[in-house]
């Protein structure tokens, strides 16, 4: 059988022209991909801490908010009200308080001269106590009825986007039970994927080669990868690891923060996540446009010394950009053909033409 694409040519035809690039050990950085998917930094549920009939809506839904900014407002007439009358019961206590302290004041004399009762001045200090109690009890209901007031003014507890509102103006508004809106931090936004135990152990090796796989101290960037193949112009850093590995998956998750200035991401979306896990040494690489399928076996085109074709089987192993890298099958120096394949035929002489060693770039 003839190898595929070739052509054995006239008889006394000089040997035809191959492009051949010599293997040569490499230090290749090795890359994970896995699913992701987005979610908010935080994200806050937007409920009222008083109860009453909802007055205004003072945002526009889907809007970027402030922290504080005014979002909703209850009816605020009881509140003031309420605030009004503990006023009122303050000054109300004040005044008792004031009465059963000059009550006292004329009774002591009186009880020492004994022209009045002990009980009368006994009396009179308890109202006194009693007065203190109730500015006690009055202040503290001007504390809560201007608590009460500042509550009926829903704010932005956080800056982010804010959602659809749950409840229309006119509507009763319940303490802690109604859901008004919700409010989620997008920028950054945080991305988390699983990371199987092997491929964690491989990237934690490289804590003892410098580069740590901690927060704050890890420096490889991870790339985020749309379900469009486009990838994201941002690259993410580490923001931490689960504490423990998922015991059913055998897997670890991890989260990442990106910048999110143009809010392209929103929460929910899927990708991958690509990042690198480890370097490995004295790597051989061959093009991919190399690689051909002969009877079902991954193969590639050597010349030898005296110039004559091989046709050598490989073992592959992982893609690293437009290469491969062959685990077994190849040895440094082989001078593979990378040209003019269709051209070459085993047991044949070609002339080959060398192209600069393989140099793929330093990214992934």
């Amino acid at each position: 059988m003839r190898f595929p694409g070739t052509s054995s040519g006239p008889p006394n035809a000089p040997p035809p022209e191959v492009v051949v690039t010599t293997v040569t050990p490499q230090t290749v950085p090795m890359y994970g991909e896995y699913v992701a998917r987005t979610e908010a930094r935080q994200t806050v549920e937007i409920m009222s801490r008083v109860d009453g009939f909802l007055d205004k809506i003072l945002f526009k839904e889907g809007s970027q908010v402030k922290a504080g900014q005014l979002l909703f407002v209850i009816d605020q007439r009881p509140f003031r009200a309420a605030l009004q009358e503990a006023r009122g019961n303050l000054a109300h206590a004040k005044a008792s308080l004031a009465r059963a302290r000059k009550d006292v004041g004329r009774l002591q004399p009186l009880v020492a001269d004994e022209a009045a009762p002990q009980m009368d001045l006994d009396h009179a200090e308890a109202e006194v106590e009693l007065g203190k109690a109730t500015i006690d009890r009055a202040t503290a209901a001007i504390t809560m009825a201007e608590l009460n007031l500042k509550f009926s003014e829903i704010r932005a507890p956080i800056s982010g986007i804010i959602g659809k509102q749950e409840v229309a103006v006119g509507n009763v508004v319940r303490r802690d039970q109604t859901r008004l809106t919700s409010i989620s931090s997008w920028d950054p936004m945080r991305v988390v994927f699983s990371m199987s135990e092997a491929d964690f152990l491989r990237r934690i090796q490289q804590t003892h080669a410098g580069n740590p796989f901690v927060p704050d101290k890890d420096a490889t960037p991870f790339e985020l990868i749309l379900t469009d193949g486009s990838v994201y112009p941002f690259r993410g850093s580490l923001s931490f690891l689960d504490r423990t590995l998922n015991p059913t998956t055998g897997t670890l998750s991890v989260y990442v923060s990106f910048p999110n200035p143009d809010h392209l991401l929103r929460p929910g979306l899927f990708g991958r996540v690509r990042v690198m896990l480890e370097e490995k040494s004295d790597v051989l690489l061959v093009p991919q446009k190399a690689v051909q399928v002969f009877q079902g076996v991954n193969s590639v085109l050597v010349v030898g010394k005296d110039d004559a074709v091989t046709l050598r089987t490989v073992t592959l192993g992982p893609r690293h950009q437009d290469f491969f890298i062959v685990t077994d099958g190849l040895a440094a120096g082989d001078q593979v053909i990378v040209e003019g394949l269709q051209n070459a035929m085993p047991g044949r002489k070609v002339a080959p033409r060398p192209q600069p060693a393989i140099q793929p770039a330093s990214g992934g």
